[in-house]
């Protein structure tokens, strides 16, 4: 229980009563009346409070999706018999924006009071929600502070509403070319097509001689692109993939990416696979296709916890060597080093051209902002030149890695998803596989 906002206001009038009594001795008996008629008032108000139930319901659990806003609604009804203002106040855990927030109402008799508290998941994990407190009140005079019980989980996953936004444009897609035909794509890939008759220039290793030996002629194999291609997501969990953008760490923007990238490999066909790296790789998610996969896919990539450890792309390098043995579309979701990068291109040149790698860098908007600012001191210029001679040298190793034969595309964390798909659709319009 504790004092309601119409108590204290009352009692501050009384207080300025009692300024009356130096000058009008008989202020003293109204202020006495006064108070006494506001505390029977209150204890009146607490006798009939004391006799109110409130039942509180909601969702036994809630699923956010990273970065999305959504809501937590509550259902609340007493068993008073006139119209009750209910106040309710929720803690809720570090995986949100808000970390407690509080609403209320006019609950009348044998209605149902509909509370919605918006939520923004901030980062990756699941927690309980603690218990609810609702503060009841009839005119204000006194407040019942009662704890609600909620056996509420709160869980925060990677951004599938953006998975599901892009499931419908697929969908819709699909629909305006509905009842086309469409044709396989001749060319060397590793799937069998058909066998024919040999024409001149065909190469000899694609001749069937078992085929050839029954027909009495040349017979020689063709082949098709093929349609379940390699794709394998590398998810760097580094100690720079803990900063901040967009109150989301550059990890949980990657893990993003990659869910959406996941779904989008699997509606073409292709298989993918995930993996995350720091001063170790582990073992990961091998590359698959369907719905379980996708699931499995997810799971493992919501785990993903970024470390204080030092990024070691040798490592990653001389582990995707030994364990790809078809041509893989090695798609590398990292931050750029700041200094040294010889050890990125030295796994670059590992892995191509036997594979296709491709890196997605999540840029630096504070330093792109401190390299763009106007000095006005000697310590803003030391600085924007320190940052101006970063964003010089990571020019110079995109180019490198370009030249080594890897696609560098360099983006937003924000709009890292977006950019994975694009750059994932790219490759496949331009056969890069």
């Amino acid at each position: 229980m504790r004092p309601g906002p119409a108590f204290v206001r009352l009692l501050g009038l009384l207080s300025l009563l009692a300024l009356l009594v130096p000058v009008w001795h008989q202020a003293v008996l109204l202020l006495v009346a006064g108070l006494l008629l506001l505390l029977v008032a209150a204890l009146a108000e607490l006798a009939l409070l004391r006799r109110v139930a409130v039942e509180l319901s909601g969702p036994q659990s809630l699923v956010l999706s990273l970065g999305e806003q959504d809501s937590l609604s509550y259902h609340l009804q007493t068993t008073s018999r006139r119209p009750l203002r209910l106040s309710l106040r929720q803690v809720f855990p570090r995986l949100v924006d808000l970390p407690h927030a509080t609403r209320g109402g006019l609950c009348r008799p044998g209605e149902i009071l509909s509370l919605a508290f918006p939520l923004r998941g901030i980062a990756r994990g699941r927690a309980s929600l603690p218990p609810a407190h609702a503060s009841l009140s009839f005119v204000g005079l006194v407040e019942r502070i009662t704890a609600l019980a909620t056996a509420a989980e709160l869980t925060v996953v990677p951004d599938l509403l953006a998975v599901r936004r892009l499931h419908q444009r697929l969908n819709a897609f699909a629909l305006r070319g509905f009842g086309a035909r469409i044709s396989a794509r001749l060319g060397k890939g590793r799937e069998f097509d058909r066998l024919r008759e040999y024409v001149t220039g065909d190469e000899f290793r694609d001749i069937a001689w078992k085929a050839t030996a029954r027909h009495g002629k040349l017979i020689t194999r063709e082949y098709r692109l093929d349609r379940a291609q390699d794709v394998l997501v590398s998810v760097d969990r580094g100690y720079r993939m803990q900063a901040r953008v967009a109150r989301l760490t550059k990890l949980d923007h990657a893990v993003n990416a990659a869910v959406l990238l996941a779904y989008l490999t699997n509606r073409m066909e292709d298989k993918v696979g995930v993996l995350s790296f720091a001063t170790e790789v582990d073992t990961g998610l091998p590359v698959g296709r369907g719905s379980a996969h996708l699931r499995r896919f997810t799971e493992l990539a919501a785990s993903l916890q970024h470390t204080r450890l030092h990024t070691d792309y040798l490592a990653l390098g001389a582990a995707l060597k030994r364990r790809l043995r078809h041509r893989t579309l090695i798609a590398i979701l990292t931050a750029l080093p700041e200094l040294e990068h010889d050890a990125l291109l030295r796994a670059v040149r590992m892995l191509a051209p036997q594979h296709l790698p491709l890196l997605l860098v999540l840029t630096d908007p504070d330093l792109e902002a401190a390299s763009r600012l106007l000095p006005a001191d000697k310590a803003e210029l030391s600085r924007t030149l320190a940052a101006r001679d970063l964003l010089a040298g990571r020019e110079k190793t995109v180019r490198e890695l370009r030249r080594l034969g890897a696609l560098v595309v360099e983006t937003a964390p924000g709009e890292a998803g977006v950019a994975a798909m694009n750059a994932y659709i790219d490759v496949k319009r331009r056969q890069l596989l």
